[in-house]
């Protein structure tokens, strides 16, 4: 079982004038790319959900998506793990006429990407983090277009599932309130 976006909470100084509202709608969207696009090639999700949580005395915003069973092509583990989150929150971004230079250096999720790495790594798969793919490895280049890209045809069922996180209590779904939002069969 992975949960992914275990990480220190979005109140940073690069956050300090990000209102909540736009906070938790990136979080939303972010968890939403990687629930749908996992979903999509059979990855079993447990839950999705955004919260606050406090670590050494700061408390601020964060989302987690804990998966049951996972893992199909290395690609895609690194597309759902790495990217898809990242890809989905500037793509809302986008969508919503927000993207900036400044709103884009918000929505870089380097510990997705470092996890992925690591999954990977285990598996000896080797990642290109800027070029061409090693023999037999993933450029992470073409991983984060093919999360955009996915992203993208994807768009209506992770809206479905971003808006339903937004109102749902507690910012919580299960994976197969997820599935259901965002009409796929669950694996």
């Amino acid at each position: 079982m992975y949960e992914l976006d275990k990480h220190t909470p979005y109140r940073h100084a690069r956050y300090q004038f990000t209102s909540l509202p736009l906070i938790q709608r990136g979080l939303a969207y972010h968890e939403a790319g990687h629930v749908v696009l996992g979903q999509l090639v059979g990855f079993t999700c447990e839950r999705v959900r955004i919260h606050t949580i406090t670590r050494d005395g700061v408390t601020g915003w964060t989302g987690a998506t804990t998966w049951a069973q996972s893992f199909g092509s290395y690609l895609d583990v690194a597309v759902v793990c790495g990217a898809a989150g990242q890809a989905a929150d500037l793509h809302q971004l986008a969508e919503s006429g927000r993207l900036t230079p400044e709103t884009e250096s918000l929505t870089v999720a380097d510990h997705d990407k470092q996890m992925a790495l690591s999954i990977l790594a285990a598996e000896g798969v080797q990642v290109s983090e800027t070029g061409p793919a090693p023999d037999g490895g993933l450029a992470w280049d073409h991983v984060m277009a093919t999360a955009q890209q996915r992203v993208a045809c994807e768009w209506d069922r992770i809206t479905a599932v971003a808006e339903a996180l937004l109102a749902a209590p507690d910012f919580t779904l299960t994976g197969a309130q997820a599935a259901q939002f965002a009409d796929v069969n669950p694996a």
